[in-house]
């Protein structure tokens, strides 16, 4: 919080940060808790904006009229009423929050004040890498001890104790997710009679039938849930899914028949060639639309590149096996994972 504060504060710009990550790794959190320790330093209002769901423009205007009582000239395009409400915005500094980016230039930047208002500082939620002279903040999973720390944080401390071990290699089995640890703990939470033990049972057989991302544990109860994250993993993933093109999605489900282990390039590369060789549909092997394809996996933080100069990258746990599922159906597309290593 205290990074992006800093970054917020800078002069002479209007402040863009975006907390980066990938699904379920606490970005929309940390936007809430920001906003909630940091008010104070914006006496001009925080305006929150669903930037996946809505009309960014839109919901200026409907914050404005409603929070700020401004009474809007008729027969304005939206463009300039988004305008009007920028240049009549009450005084102080302005926090935007804008929740679950997508298309930055087409959803975003046409509705952004002004380079001039400087006092109009603005967060961005986003699964995407930006570029400068947007400013970046990107979040990763949790240390094993945070890990545990929010587990015990949800399920008590006592039971965390009584099952030390076990709570220790649930995290590490959830490769310290903050959305697979939250999901995981309000489970357990409502069933005091099941043991870490049983449960982390339970995760692994599922995951031999890459059935785990699915298991009542990762979803998210909508019913009585409290917590801020609005989705369970398999669903957090999809919407990063669905923004993919075909060859991105290709190559997260190739990607996907490799071991649980850190992936050379090159055998990537080895793997696709063979596929492109033996389909039946003469798919022609193209080394450009391969890089492409893994550069977008990247932007979406569903790939993570381990070594540079060596080329080797990993799939988060739940991010391989959501994957995998997508393979279901798709036997010629379907590798052995000896064979893809």
């Amino acid at each position: 919080m205290e990074q992006l504060h800093t970054q917020l504060q800078q002069v002479n710009l209007v402040s863009i940060s975006a907390i980066e990550g990938m699904g379920g790794v606490g970005k929309t959190e940390l936007a809430i808790q920001y906003t909630q320790q940091y008010k104070s330093s914006y006496e001009g209002g925080i305006c929150w904006l669903f930037a996946r769901e809505f009309n960014v423009g839109t919901q200026v205007i409907g914050f404005a009229q409603s929070q700020l009582n401004l009474k809007i000239p008729e027969g304005l395009e939206l463009y300039d009423q988004v305008a009007f409400c920028w240049r009549n915005w009450c005084e102080g500094d302005v926090l935007l929050v804008l929740d679950d980016v997508v298309n930055y230039r087409r959803d975003i930047e046409p509705y952004l004040p002004s380079a001039a208002f400087t006092r109009f500082k603005i967060v961005m939620t986003t699964r995407q890498k930006f570029s400068p002279p947007v400013q970046s903040l990107s979040l990763d999973v949790l240390s094993p001890e945070q890990s545990l720390e929010l587990l015990t944080v949800l399920i008590g401390k006592e039971r965390v104790q009584q099952d030390f071990e076990i709570a220790n290699t649930l995290c590490h089995w959830l490769e310290y997710l903050p959305l697979g640890i939250e999901l995981v703990g309000r489970y357990l939470l409502e069933r005091k009679e099941l043991s870490l033990f049983t449960l982390l049972f339970r995760l692994q057989e599922k995951a031999l039938e890459r059935q785990a991302i699915r298991y009542a544990a990762l979803k998210l109860n909508e019913e009585n849930s409290t917590s801020t994250g609005r989705r369970g993993a398999e669903a957090a993933f999809e919407l990063s899914w669905v923004e993919l093109d075909n060859n991105s999605q290709h190559l997260g489900k190739l990607l996907s028949v490799f071991a649980s282990a850190p992936i050379p390039w090159y055998l990537a590369e080895s793997a696709e060639r063979n596929y492109c060789e033996n389909s039946n549909g003469g798919n022609k092997f193209d080394v450009e639309e391969m890089e492409e394809a893994r550069a977008k996996l990247l932007r979406f933080h569903l790939l993570q590149l381990l070594q540079q100069q060596e080329q080797i990258y990993r799939l988060h746990s739940l991010i391989r096996e959501f994957f995998r599922s997508k393979l279901e159906g798709e036997p010629d597309v379907t590798t052995s994972d000896s064979k893809a290593n």
